[in-house]
This record gives structure tokens, sequence and C-alpha cells, in this order.
């Protein structure tokens, strides 16, 4: 495998001509860049972890469970976890790892602080290196971290970049990009009524599972019942751990997104309120607009005056 010497820092750290594995560590924190066709490795993080694809597919499994990250995804994972990773492909695989120490991760927290509070949520800083952290795939396009390494990977197929890129700041810079995207996750898992780590992390998944069914057939007749059977849970303990979680129950959020459609609709031209309703799965125009008034605070006709 070829590596970058420190001669070469201002060579594009991606090729698809070259076999690359290049390590950046500072302080036991490490950036690693790698453009495979056949790899296979354990996986034990010796921090936290962020594995992104920026082109073709990398398979990870990790404490039981598979994840197929392609391009744009990222996994998250901790020093809890632990597993295996491969690359077989046909072209090239580019990959960014990224390892940071929990102590950084911590540090960073400590600055934040709880809203109830004058001090540090210490409960946070905690979450990264425990149990209940959720290892997780995620859409680059779709959270903070994962801009952070979109930017990250277009500037590393250039040369506006060097090793000295890579300094503390770097790793603070994407701590900070962790916390803010987790700090909804490590409240909605602390909702959850369980104690064991275990159970929480499971129940979390189920819901979620059943929220992403939500965002997928919004616009079919939905039930309750349905959702939950696609979350493999009852109804009830569906409804209960999904408003716990949420602060919505599952039909408020199904109404939720269907008015968000319906303003959509509404905010392309020559759309009437008629069309907005039938297009977002209401029954009739009067029950379209007295839910979308009570959401959004003004009237579907609203939407559609000329400015």
């Amino acid at each position: 495998m070829q590596k970058l010497s420190k001669g070469d820092i201002h060579t594009p750290f991606f090729s698809s001509n070259i076999k690359l594995f290049n390590t950046l560590e500072r302080g036991n924190n490490t950036v690693v860049f790698s453009s495979l066709k056949e790899f296979y490795h354990p996986v034990k993080s010796e921090g936290f972890a962020i594995k992104y694809v920026v082109e073709g597919l990398e398979r990870y499994t990790l404490n039981g469970r598979e994840y197929f990250i392609d391009a744009g995804k990222y996994l998250l994972s901790n020093l809890t976890h632990e597993g295996h990773v491969e690359i077989q492909s046909n072209k090239s695989v580019q990959g960014i790892c990224i390892n940071i120490l929990p102590e950084i991760l911590a540090e960073v927290a400590a600055s934040r602080q709880r809203p109830d509070t004058a001090y540090s949520d210490v409960e946070l800083g905690r979450f990264f290196c425990s149990t209940l952290f959720l290892e997780h795939q995620k859409e680059a396009n779709q959270t903070q971290l994962g801009r952070f390494l979109l930017e990250l990977a277009v500037h590393s197929w250039g040369r506006n970049l060097d090793e000295g890129n890579f300094n503390i700041e770097f790793f603070y810079a994407c701590s900070e990009k962790i916390i803010a995207d987790q700090i909804p996750i490590f409240k909605q898992l602390q909702s959850i009524p369980t104690v064991k780590a275990t159970t929480k992390k499971e129940l979390y998944r189920r819901i979620s599972k059943g929220k992403e069914f939500i965002d997928a057939y919004f616009l079919s007749p939905l039930t309750v019942g349905t959702v939950a059977k696609a979350a493999c849970m009852s109804e009830y303990h569906f409804f209960r751990i999904f408003k716990s979680v949420f602060n919505l129950s599952p039909n408020q959020y199904l109404i939720q997104k269907r008015l968000e459609y319906g303003l959509s609709i509404l905010q392309q031209d020559k759309n009437s309120v008629s069309i907005a309703a039938i297009e977002a799965g209401f029954s009739d125009i009067h029950a379209f607009s007295k839910a979308f008034k009570m959401h959004f605070g003004y009237s579907p006709s609203a939407v559609m005056k000329p400015k």
C-alpha cells in the first residue's frame, strides 16, 4: 500500500489511480484516507469513530449488526462496538475514517450547559463512550457532521489541504458537529422509560423504524396499528414510546408530514387549496384548512396571496 510522505503533503489525499491507506495522527486522534478494492479488517474503536464513504461501498458488521455504507453515508460507533469491515469492489472504494479520543468529546460536551442549570451536562459527555450510544448510519447531507464530511471530501480530492489542516482544532470542530447532531438522540434515548441500555437502544431502533415508515408512506392510508406492525411492536407500546421520544403521537406526526407536503404544493404555482388537500391525503378542504391553520397559524389561502 502506498503512503503519502511529508514531501507529498500538497498531493490530493485521494486518487483513483493508486492504492492508498494514509493515516494522519494528532495526539492519538487520527484521520485515515483509504482507496482500496479489497480489504478485510477487524474493527475495534479506541475511542469514537466516524466511517465515511466518499465513493463505492463498505460493509461493516458491528456487534452482530450489518451496515452497508455507500457513497455519501457515514457510520458512527464507539469503543463498545466491535466487528469487522469488508471491501470487495472492481473499482477503488474511497473512504475517510476519523477516530476521536473520548476525552476530546467529553471536553467539548462540557461546554454545553443543561437548559435548567448553569452547569455542564456531565451525562452528555459520558454518553459518547457508553453502551447507551447507538451505532447508526446517516446520509451526509442531512446532518451537521455530514456536511462537515462532505466539505472535507471535496477538499481531499484537490490541493487545498495538507497535514497542517489536521491539528487539534480539526478534531474540536468535528466534535462540535457530532455533539450538535447527537443531543436530540441523547434526549430521546433518555426519555424511554426503561433502565437497561440495550433495551433503550432496541426500542429506539424500532420507534425510529416506525417513524421512517411514516416518512415513506405518509400519503397512504395509515393506522397506528399498521405502523406499529412495521416497527415490530404492539400498537399501544408503539404509541406510548413514540410519544415519549418525539413529543408527538404517531397520528400527530402523520398529520404534520401531510401538512408540510400540502404547504409545498401550495407554494407551487397554479395549485389550489382543493388540490393541495387531496394530494396531501385529507378527506376534504375543510379538514385540511382547519388542520393547516392550527399547525402553521395561518390559512392555506394566505400562502397563495401574491406578494
